[in-house]
Parts: C-alpha cells; sequence; structure tokens
C-alpha cells in the first residue's frame, strides 16, 4: 500500500469518528506531517536484521565457493 493511500484510508477512518494511526513494520507510529512531506526518517536495522544480513551474505558465498568445487571436481573428473 503506498503512502498516499494509507494517508487516505486514515483520513477516511478519522471522518467515520475511528482512532486510526499510521504503523511501520516494527509496530512503531509514523509521523504523518512527514508522510505528506515525503520527508520520512531514515530507521536503522535491528540487531537481529543486521545478523540475518551477514548470514544471508555468508550463505551467498559459500553457495558460490560450493558451486565452484563442485564444477573443478567435475572438470578434474572428466580429464
Amino acid at each position: 500500500m503506498t503512502q498516499i493511500s494509507r494517508l487516505r484510508l486514515v483520513e477516511y477512518q478519522r471522518n467515520r469518528t475511528y482512532t486510526a494511526w499510521i504503523e511501520d513494520e516494527r509496530g512503531q507510529p509514523v509521523d504523518e506531517e512527514s508522510l505528506k512531506t515525503h520527508k520520512a526518517k531514515q530507521t536503522t536495522p535491528t540487531l537481529k536484521e543486521k545478523g540475518i544480513g551477514i548470514l544471508v551474505v555468508l550463505a551467498a558465498a559459500a553457495a558460490a565457493i560450493g558451486t565452484l568445487y563442485a564444477i573443478a571436481v567435475w572438470i578434474d573428473h572428466l580429464y
């Protein structure tokens, strides 16, 4: 859902007397004024997200090295 549609949805719900707000993916409330001016604040990744990022990079490197090793063994077996 885009920022504009989120703002419209919140405005619609408030017009119907609901208490509405916008949350980010961590459940923290988002400043609506920054969304209207397209100046959203920079968020910092959590320790868990950093760890997952490192694991993804290491897993990709291990898969690449493993693939190259398997190709080398296959080529060596042919000759």
